[in-house]
């Protein structure tokens, strides 16, 4: 870990799972509408590999994510986007008033894949 990123706050599971992500913009309309794949995820947010930028500055998104038979559709902040090697971005998204279905559905599977 390097000295400029801060400790991340929950355990984070490398792990690719499908994503919609849908991004409104300042007046409430839907500017971007995108699929990706989550780099990792931990109780608390995922880190989203997209092939574009958010169109504007508003930091509230909506996503849905698959999870083995699960989706579970929840809303998140972008807390940080950074340019990934690929040519593709990553979104730092926290979760938003997690429902407590969808933190059991991730720390289960969390717990599944440890080890």
């Amino acid at each position: 870990m390097t000295k400029d990123r801060p400790k991340p706050r929950h355990k984070r599971l490398e792990t690719v799972n499908l994503v919609s992500l849908s991004h409104k913009d300042p007046d409430g309309r839907v500017d971007l509408e995108i699929v990706g794949r989550t780099l990792d995820l931990s109780e608390g947010g995922i880190l989203l590999e997209c092939s574009q930028a958010l169109p504007s500055e508003n930091k509230e998104v909506e996503v849905i994510l698959g999870i083995r038979e699960h989706v579970i559709k929840v809303k998140g902040e972008i807390v940080h986007m950074r340019d990934l090697d690929n040519d593709y971005v990553g979104l730092g998204i926290a979760f938003q008033d997690l429902s407590e279905e969808a933190a059991r559905i991730i720390t289960g599977f969390m717990g599944e894949d440890e080890g």
